[in-house]
């Protein structure tokens, strides 16, 4: 088990790419404390997840919110004495043009990735710290890198994720704790699916015009399935990634080399 023992924490597990990282890392013998604030998905995770087992714990936790996140983070610790992996997963996409953008979705997009990924890794750091050991794994995306049509609100909270991971690596460094990133192309969640819908309904397009533009953005002419995100994630959390922080793991299907 590649896992083994290990005290996760993960965030936005309720459902996608959350969802197949815990039912990955509780197969590999991971101590997995997701948390979400869809408490349904959550239960439906933690069924998926245990099959006889019993080392996946659920907790509602609203990571725009950083006494929740700090109370989770400090349960977590205090239970098992460490805290081994934080994955900083929970996201969310908003799509439209830029002048016709309400400014109350534009603060969920920058709360819940920029700054709960900050308010989680807040929370652990001084753990980690402690420690002197430790794994974090930021989720960005293609977007983090590229620009996208209708997605310029998205795309600056995603490059903004990129560029903190990649400053936190080297403020973490002398502490031997790691910190990289996964960068996703389109991968098969209710989230993408509901992203295309919007995209489709405003430019007036079917859903599966949408998608297929999706599709043919990667070389690889397919969405991807959350179990291949999850398999990353899983990567950086090991030894095998042992020489690793500052890194960024774009698994998108070729979407970046064109």
């Amino acid at each position: 088990m590649r896992a083994k023992g290990k005290i996760t924490i993960l965030t936005g597990a309720g459902s996608g790419i959350g969802r197949s990282t815990a039912m990955l890392f509780a197969r590999e013998g991971a101590v997995v404390h997701a948390s979400d604030i869809d408490e349904p998905g959550l239960e439906e995770t933690l069924e998926l997840c245990r099959k006889g087992r019993d080392n996946v714990f659920i907790s509602k936790v609203d990571v725009t919110k950083y006494e929740q996140v700090k109370k989770h983070t400090d349960y977590v610790a205090e239970k098992h004495g460490r805290i081994d992996v934080l994955i900083a997963n929970a996201g969310v996409v908003r799509v439209g043009q830029v002048e016709d953008f309400p400014e109350d979705e534009y603060d969920l997009l920058l709360n819940v990735n920029m700054k709960g990924t900050f308010f989680s890794c807040k929370a652990a750091i001084p753990y980690f710290k402690r420690q002197k050991a430790g794994s974090i794994i930021t989720l960005t995306s293609v977007a983090s890198h590229i620009g996208q049509n209708n997605h310029a609100n998205y795309c600056s909270t995603k490059h903004g994720v990129l560029g903190f991971t990649k400053a936190l690596a080297l403020d973490l460094a002398r502490y031997n704790v790691r910190v990289n990133s996964v960068s996703p192309g389109a991968t098969d969640t209710p989230m993408l699916r509901s992203d295309v819908a919007k995209e489709a309904l405003q430019r007036g397009m079917a859903f599966e015009e949408i998608k297929k533009e999706f599709e043919e953005q990667g070389v690889l002419t397919r969405w991807a399935d959350p179990k291949e995100i999850a398999a990353g994630i899983l990567f950086l959390a090991t030894e095998d990634a042992s020489y690793m922080t500052g890194s960024d793991l774009r698994i998108d299907g070729g979407w970046t080399t064109r």
